[in-house]
């Protein structure tokens, strides 16, 4: 009954939430006939995307009509939007070919209109794309990508989106210390931020916990998933059928049929086909648990043919592998081959290596049976082998401490703001007592004047009847005051001597605290220049040569920062680079990694007395080293001669002016860094960006480039 009860209540949300999207669109559609062309593109747009979880047809029809209105008004924006929408459509559709193209489309204009936000969510879609499909390398790729350009752009909510979804990619390559860093990341910003999808984060961790057999902490996550969902009134199939399946884990398969039974009614209400073969592939295991086989191979068969039809791939095998099973169990080893050689090919196409393992251990099992210990010794070492590259001694330790850091950043932040108040009490009762003081002086300097003021009265007055009696007066007032002076004399000596007490202090302090900055900067240093020596060695390990070149341009990145940590390092000031040393060391550096002679490429550097911050020199040096980079693999390849001149000044009006040019080969007409194709004039275009400079390039006898910018303050 109470069952029944909990279904209605929920039935009653999905409702209310559908009415208000129904709501929505009638409002949008009202304003359709009554706004112009340019804003029709818009609603037509918005009209899609609250049209795709209930229409999905409609939600399609929108976007086109959005998309030709948008070709006629050569609205390049409204165009990608309604791009972005088709392929939204055809992902649902499960047509993920066609879902790609279009989302390529839009994301080829989004870069021309350098529009950065649409461009990391696009990247997002794609990467949903390619995890539909059971392509995770290419998921995790653009995962990444997108994660990147979120933190750029300081969107708190979209990384922590970000971190969740490449943790869900690791989970499924089975990398499950690299999944759990990545849900924890998601987990952390989520808290910070009160962000209602923290359901699905500690959902992705109970899974994490599931593999590692810590059933009660996973239940844990389960459960308080379940609570934000419910709160949030979000469907709770998905956790309904998680904690189903811890409960066949205790072998309680009542309650685990109970909670799996209820995951699959909502499952079919919703007409949801993939989450309804989830359920009935998990039902399944019930039955076998239970030894009902025909009833396991009944559920199994019914899943695999849901899966197959929405192009759930990891799915499809997962459930392949189970009927393999099944058939083990039924002796029916030509069934069992079939379907346990269908997912090994699955399996190892998508790299999803804990169902790989579960393969090959079926496989011992098989060989088993039939007396061949030789076949079943060989796949027992092949499932072994999997096993210890899925989870080892070292991948527990990482897991384990990515939890213990977690907690310790999360105190240390809170101690951080607890020091941090303490400071600001001490600096105030400080204040309150020097303004004390200064009232104190302040008030004796006026009892002062106005003593000497009433005593002169009265010597004028009487000076004439009593010039004697006001001599002595006066000697006795001139001895008091004396008395007086000496006193406050005294006191001023020693306020004198508590200041500089506090001074010496405070320069201690301030030396201590400098010492602790060139530390960080001498480690940041240490850190930056063991990432460039693995860079390095991973390159001379390469014999391909565009991961050479990849590698190669990824160390002189990496190096043009590594030295400013060093020249602040080495630097009696710790805020400012001397620039002239460093672009010294940064050429040598990149000679030296392309084996460049000074006599056939001669280096000119006149950067005199000038000093930047660190958030100055970090933009500039990569500027310089792409630069200069591309000079030497494009401008002079072919053992051609020629130099390159670096010029640096500061105007009256405080701007840097920053030249490189070479006589190489120069720009091919059709390279514009405004429109980057590749990752060195991307980067360049950033830099450019960050350090907000104006730009001229030139490009006779070679190619010139002007910057002009002014210092970045931190």
């Amino acid at each position: 009954m109470l069952n029944k009860k909990y279904i209605i209540f929920l039935l009653l949300i999905i409702l209310s939430i559908r009415l208000f999207s129904i709501s929505e669109i009638d409002s949008l559609e009202a304003i359709l006939d009554e706004v112009n062309e340019r804003e029709r593109i818009v609603v037509l747009n918005e009209l899609s995307s609250k049209y795709l979880p209930v229409n999905p047809e409609i939600s399609y029809d929108c976007a086109t009509q959005a998309y030709e209105l948008a070709k006629k008004e050569n609205d390049e924006k409204g165009k990608a939007d309604a791009l972005n929408n088709i392929g939204h459509y055809f992902r649902k559709t499960h047509d993920f070919d066609k879902a790609l193209e279009n989302s390529q489309l839009a994301l080829d204009i989004y870069r021309k209109l350098k529009a950065d936000y649409d461009i990391a969510n696009t990247y997002d879609n794609i990467g949903h794309i390619y995890w539909f499909e059971g392509d995770f390398s290419n998921a995790l790729d653009y995962y990444k990508r997108s994660l990147g350009m979120f933190i750029a752009l300081e969107k708190l909510k979209r990384q922590s989106s970000s971190y969740n979804n490449l943790g869900s990619v690791y989970f499924r390559l089975g990398m499950y210390d690299e999944s759990m860093s990545n849900y924890l990341n998601s987990l952390s910003i989520r808290e910070e931020t009160n962000d209602p999808k923290l359901y699905s984060t500690l959902n992705n961790l109970g899974n994490i916990y599931v593999r590692l057999s810590d059933y009660e902490k996973a239940l844990e996550m389960y459960q308080r998933s379940l609570e934000y969902k419910r709160k949030a009134g979000i469907n709770t199939q998905s956790t309904l059928n998680n904690i189903g399946n811890i409960y066949i884990q205790r072998n309680d398969y009542e309650n685990a049929l109970r909670y799996l039974s209820e995951a699959l009614k909502i499952n079919e209400e919703n007409e949801d086909e993939k989450r309804i073969a989830t359920s009935l592939n998990n039902i399944a295991i019930v039955y076998e648990e239970e030894g009902k086989i025909d009833e396991a191979l009944y559920n199994y068969q019914k899943a695999l043919e849901l899966k197959q039809k929405v192009g759930d791939t990891y799915g499809y095998a997962n459930t392949s592998k189970n009927l393999g099973n099944i058939f083990l169990v039924k002796k029916d080893y030509k069934q069992a081959d079939f379907y346990l050689q269908e997912t090994l090919e699955i399996a190892k196409k998508i790299k999803a290596r804990d169902i790989i393992k579960d393969v090959y251990e079926l496989m011992s099992k098989r060989y088993y049976e039939i007396n061949n210990y030789e076949n079943a010794y060989l796949y027992k070492r092949y499932c072994s082998s999997i096993g210890d590259s899925l989870f080892n001694e070292e991948t527990s330790d990482k897991i384990a401490q990515y939890r213990t850091n977690f907690t310790i950043e999360k105190t240390l932040r809170e101690k951080e703001i607890l020091v941090k108040d303490n400071q600001i009490y001490k600096l105030q009762l400080q204040k309150d007592r020097s303004y004390k003081i200064i009232l104190f002086l302040l008030v004796l300097l006026l009892i002062v004047i106005a003593i000497f003021l009433f005593h002169n009265n009265n010597k004028n007055n009487k000076l004439n009847e009593l010039l004697e009696e006001t001599n002595e007066d006066l000697e006795e007032k001139v001895t008091l005051r004396t008395s007086e002076l000496i006193e406050t004399n005294q006191n001023l000596r020693k306020e004198i001597k508590v200041r500089k007490e506090t001074e010496d202090k405070l320069t201690s302090s301030i030396d201590e605290k400098d010492v602790m900055l060139k530390e960080i900067q001498h480690r940041v240093k240490n850190n930056l220049q063991i990432i460039s020596s693995i860079l390095n060695i991973q390159s001379k390990s390469s014999r391909n040569k565009e991961s050479i070149n990849m590698f190669t341009n990824t160390y002189n990145q990496i190096m043009s920062m590594s030295l400013v940590q060093e020249q602040l390092y080495l630097s009696d000031d710790l805020a400012l680079v001397d620039f002239n040393h460093y672009v010294r060391s940064l050429i040598s550096n990149i000679y030296g990694a392309y084996k460049i002679k000074h006599s056939r490429i001669k280096s000119i550097i006149n950067v005199n007395d000038i000093h930047l911050n660190i958030n100055t020199a970090i933009p500039c040096g990569l500027l310089i080293n792409e630069i200069v980079t591309n000079a030497i693999k494009h401008g002079f390849n072919g053992n051609k001669k020629g130099e390159i001149v670096i010029n640096m000044e500061e105007d009256e009006n405080n701007y840097y002016h920053l030249e490189i040019s070479n006589n190489g080969k120069g720009l091919p007409d059709k390279i514009n860094y405004k429109k980057p194709e590749s990752t060195g004039m991307e980067i360049i275009r950033i830099m450019i960006i960050q350090l907000s400079a104006d730009v001229e390039i030139k490009k006779e006898n070679g190619v010139l480039y002007k910057f002009k910018f002014k210092k970045i303050i931190s």
